[in-house]
């Protein structure tokens, strides 16, 4: 699934379990890229956060790692806390680079979904209007 925002072009898979696009996975990925679109204002261009979090509305009851910066924002599901950032890195480079790699999974966890944002290239943030 393919979709841009006025801040960012967001490709997602489909989910393993359900063979669909995962709603809760795209709200998320949007809600990161807003909320790194808030903060930008405060912090440096090298900020990143990375964290976990449920997916509550998805059916599989997902757990899902985040990795967001203000260039690139990347969510892996169906993975757990102690999953290696390392390798769900490598394996959505696989999957986005045009390049293309051939990867094998050598017993890592694969994601069940992934979804990135990427900011567009010529998006400039306009500054706030001053409060009055």
């Amino acid at each position: 699934m393919i979709w841009t925002t006025d801040t960012h072009n967001f490709s997602a898979t489909l989910c393993q379990r359900t063979g669909k696009p995962c709603s809760a996975l795209a709200a998320m990925a949007q809600n990161l890229a807003h909320a790194m679109n808030k903060a930008e204002a405060t912090t440096g261009q090298d900020f990143e956060i990375e964290g976990e979090f449920s997916l509550p509305t998805c059916p599989g009851g997902c757990r899902a790692l985040y990795a967001a910066s203000h260039r690139r924002i990347r969510v892996f599901c169906g993975v757990t806390e102690t999953a290696e950032t390392s390798w769900l890195n490598r394996m959505a480079d696989a999957l986005m680079d045009p390049q293309g790699q051939v990867l094998t999974a050598d017993g890592h966890t694969s994601a069940c979904a992934f979804a990135e944002a990427v900011r567009t290239p010529n998006w400039h943030r306009q500054p706030e209007a001053a409060p009055m």
